[in-house]
This record gives C-alpha cells, structure tokens and sequence, in this order.
C-alpha cells in the first residue's frame, strides 16, 4: 500500500502536473491527510523539486472559528486567509489540491455565515483565478482518502478506498501515464467530433423531468483533461468527461440533479433548477436548499452556467455504484453542469482575451464554479447544429460513437 501511495503521490507531480527538476510547487490539503501531503513533498524532493511550500488547514478549528466568532472576526481570522494563493501564482508555483472530504462537517454552522465567507474568500483569490483562467499556472485536483470520507460513503477502511481510487487512476499499471495519454487521446478525438459538428444548442431529457435547451458561442471549443494551456499537464484526477462553456444567456428550461451535492462539506439533496434567457429564476431542493441558495447568490454570474459536460454513464467511476460525495469523482461518473464561472479556454482565441471579451462573447464571469449531475440511465443530449440540422449525441446515458 506504501508504494502504490508513493506511486500516486509521484505521478500526480509528474504526470498531472508535468513537472521537472527545478520546477515550483504549492500543495493544498486538510490536516487530516498531512501524512501523505508529506509523502508528496517527499516525491517532489527526489525528483529535484527543492522549492515545495505547503498550505495545511484544520478543518475543525475553522469550525470552531464558524460556531464562536462575527462573520466580521471569521474574515479577519488567519486561519480562513486564503491569499496566499495570489502570491504562490505570481511566484510561478504549480498548484496541487488534495481534496478529502469531511462529510456534514459543517452542520450546525449558521448557512447565510457559510455562504458569506465562501464568497468573500472566492473573492479574495480573484488574482489567482485570473492566473488559472489564463492558463498561466500549472494545476491540478486529486483526491485522497480520510476515515470520515471513508465512513460516511459506507467503505470498511480507508484501505479499501485507497484501492478503488487506485485501480480509477491506473496506478497499478505499469506506466500509468501512458495509461492515461490512451485515455485523453479518445477524449481529444470525442472534442474534436463535437467541435467539427458545429453546434448551435443542446437539449437534454430524461425522466428525471429534465428538459433543458442550452445555447452555445458561435466559436466554442469542448476540451478535455488538458488544460488547454498548452501546459501539458492534467487538471482533474481522475477524468472522464467532455466539456464546453454555453452561451451565459441561451439557457431555458428545467434540470434535475442526478445525485447529492457535497459543496463545502454540506449536502444538497433532490435539487432542480429552472432558467429563463440564461438566469436561474427558480429552484428547489429537498435537502440543502439554504446551500443551494448561498451559491446561486454568490455574485451575478453565480444565476448562469459556466460548464457543458458529457461523461458517458456506462464507466468505470460509475461501475462502483459509489456516491462519492466528492465532485471530482462524482462528475467523472455523471454528465454534469456547473453554475458560475466558464472556460475561457472553451472559446476560439480565448487564452488571448480580457475578462469582458469573453463577456461580449457570451461566457460567463464569476467567484464561483460548483459542478452538479445531471446524467441518468435515460439521458438524451440531442444537438441543433448552425445549418439546422439535428443529430443525437447522447442516448441512454452514453455517448452516440460515430463509426
């Protein structure tokens, strides 16, 4: 189990991130899993990665921070200071986070508080954000267990969760980066079937009660794992997924979620959402609304989508009959949406292009990017290409391979 862990930890600096001796890293992780956060550094230090800087939270002390002081106090508090991610970004750091929930950790905490600060901290690293927009920095998102995830998700040990996550990523083969060019080559040629169709809206149903027209830009580009920096590196671990940034205003209709939400350690449950030219005008939610809530009102770009994504529903995530509760692997089992910010990478010359270009452009702007699922068994995608024909591009859950 050591070295299967050592072999992840080297392959999320070498593979995912692309990083070579000299290169700079900052590692972002909860102190719950600070043993393999020391394991990375341990790796990036053998590999000749001298400048490593970590950022290790308590995430029970920033409950306690919640449950005791102001929201004035909270903002003040050096334990919820966030922005050393602008300076790390302008040093030139890659970024690595590793996600481990705690499910419920919150509960108890006042939600208009949460809802509050998180916005204000999204804020407070709009510099980073810019970097990470622009494709100028390195970084990537992975998962690593923790009894509390383990426990909530129903596994045994955390052994058992290391395995599955073991056997998603291809850590047990030979080379998994090889591994996974094989993958994000098959998603590369998936884009570019989906860009050459030239599409001008997506409508999606199900039984669910899912009905939902989704305008793109007239220059939109789907991407996959890449960045599309040009970094050459893998932004999520693991990646199933096909994705593109709609047209902020052509969005109308109703979309039901497919499976729970874990958002900042708080679970939103039997969720819908309604749009009207682009806007989210009405929502509900049998669990977690107040959540829910607290991210549509984050800032005005927090009422629009920002991501399109396809995973086929037949996949290996998605085998485990696991919900996650943690996004990264959730929304690499499911189709899925996200409200909030786009991809300027997911528009024709995007990289090169200011904030309100990408505006006049049609992508959305925000603090904020909360993925959810949308994928079912019985999920149809069908595309109105530009010249007005029609052609299906999900049936039953799955991508329509064309031969």
């Amino acid at each position: 189990m050591e070295d299967l862990k050592r072999k992840y930890a080297k392959f999320l600096i070498e593979g995912c991130l692309n990083l070579k001796e000299g290169d700079k890293l900052f590692v972002i992780g909860y102190q719950v899993i600070e043993d393999f956060i020391h394991l990375v550094v341990d790796e990036a230090h053998k590999m000749g990665i001298d400048d490593v800087k970590t950022f290790i939270r308590d995430p029970f002390k920033q409950k306690e921070i919640y449950l005791t002081k102001t929201y004035e106090e909270i903002i003040k508090d050096p334990n919820m200071d966030q922005t050393i991610y602008n300076q790390m970004a302008r040093e030139g750091y890659a970024f690595l986070r590793l996600t481990s929930p705690i499910p419920n950790l919150f509960d108890g905490v006042d939600v208009e508080v949460l809802s509050r600060v998180n916005a204000y901290q999204m804020k407070s690293i709009e510099e980073y954000k810019n970097y990470q927009l622009k494709g100028l920095i390195k970084w990537n998102i992975s998962a690593v267990p923790n009894l509390f995830w383990v426990k909530d998700i129903g596994l045994n040990s955390e052994e058992e969760l290391w395995n599955i996550i073991f056997d998603i990523c291809f850590i047990r083969e030979e080379n998994p980066l090889k591994a996974w060019k094989s993958e994000l080559e098959f998603l590369k040629k998936r884009a570019h079937y989906l860009n050459q169709l030239k599409i001008d809206k997506l409508i999606y149903k199900n039984s669910l009660g899912t009905f939902l027209e989704i305008g793109l830009p007239k220059d939109y580009l789907f991407q996959s794992a890449d960045d599309g920096s040009g970094n050459g590196n893998i932004v999520n671990m693991p990646t199933k997924e096909v994705f593109t940034s709609p047209d902020r205003y052509r969005i109308n209709g109703v979309v039901y979620a497919s499976k729970p939400l874990l958002y900042k350690e708080n679970l939103i449950e039997g969720f819908w959402l309604k749009f009207d030219k682009g806007k989210i005008v009405e929502y509900d939610a049998l669990k977690g609304k107040d959540i829910l809530k607290g991210i549509i009102e984050t800032d005005e770009g927090s009422h629009y989508l920002g991501e399109v994504a396809f995973v086929d529903y037949d996949n290996a995530i998605s085998r485990t009959n696991l919900l996650f509760k943690e996004t990264l692997y959730d929304e690499n089992a499911s189709s899925h949406l996200a409200i909030g910010e786009a991809f300027s990478e997911c528009i024709k010359g995007g990289l090169e292009k200011s904030r309100e270009e990408l505006l006049e452009l049609g992508l959305n702007m925000s603090h904020e990017h909360v993925d959810f699922f949308i994928g079912t068994s019985d999920l149809e995608i069908k595309a109105v290409l530009q010249n007005g024909e029609e052609t299906v591009i999900m049936k039953d859950g799955n991508f329509v391979e064309v031969k």
